[in-house]
């Protein structure tokens, strides 16, 4: 679960997990002071956060060496009128065979945030 708290500046939010601590806030052209990332950016950063683990965790279990090389993902939210798009990109060590770059490619559709996002949503306020 996830809790917030305003910030005395407008809209800079704190928010935590009980265990860890961060920060949104809006950007200068929504009236915040752009301090810290947006919730955009968050759920951004959700998504190729997991598909980076998810990368790695498979390559792992399945004895792909990534050696000492940076995984980087990258995404962006296309916001569209009829729903959302989330574009990334991956990319990946140098010298990984064709069938090795396949298979990583293809455990990306096992990341849990890209699993979630992917079925429809419901938003539920409770008392």
């Amino acid at each position: 679960m996830i809790t917030t708290k305003s910030n005395q500046a407008d809209y800079l939010t704190e928010f935590t997990d009980g265990a860890h601590t961060g920060q949104c806030d809006a950007p200068v052209g929504k009236g915040g002071q752009d301090a810290a990332f947006t919730p955009f950016a968050l759920l951004e950063a959700s998504l190729a956060g997991c598909l980076n683990i998810t990368l790695r965790a498979f390559a792992k279990s399945h004895d792909i060496d990534l050696g000492s090389a940076t995984v980087e993902t990258s995404v962006t939210l296309v916001p569209g009128e009829n729903g959302s798009t989330f574009e990334y990109s991956v990319k990946l060590p140098d010298g990984l065979s064709e069938k090795d770059t396949k298979r990583l490619l293809a455990a990306l559709k096992g990341c849990p945030i890209h699993g979630l996002l992917s079925k429809p949503v419901a938003f539920e306020l409770k008392a």
